[in-house]
């Protein structure tokens, strides 16, 4: 099922990317700074098919990383495990510390 929900993420963000750069420009990116303040405040244009193409395919890439996430999580979960206990010095030593001196 994750192999799957993978591969469908990368086709919807491939179709996406397309989709987006098929969109003509509307050639407002600088119009705040050369006086195009009434294209921004104007009527806005009804939305194109590719527009709306775009819009469904960022909302199935979304829910598609939501369903990646939910099943990653429960797929991964790892009972916890006692990490093993340090042996004590008596263990690593057992005649006890040298005098270096000797």
């Amino acid at each position: 099922m994750l192999i799957f929900l993978w591969i469908l993420e990368i086709i919807i963000g491939v179709l996406l990317v397309i989709a987006v750069l098929l969109q003509v420009g509307k050639g407002e990116t600088f119009s705040l700074f050369g006086g195009g303040f009434q294209s921004i405040l104007g009527p806005k244009a009804p939305a194109t098919i590719l527009e709306k193409i775009t819009y469904g395919l960022i909302g199935a890439f979304f829910v598609v990383t939501l369903l990646i996430a939910k099943f990653s999580v429960s797929e991964k979960i790892a009972p916890v495990q006692e990490l093993p206990v340090a042996p004590s010095p008596e263990e690593i030593l057992p005649e006890g510390p040298k005098n270096l001196t000797e």
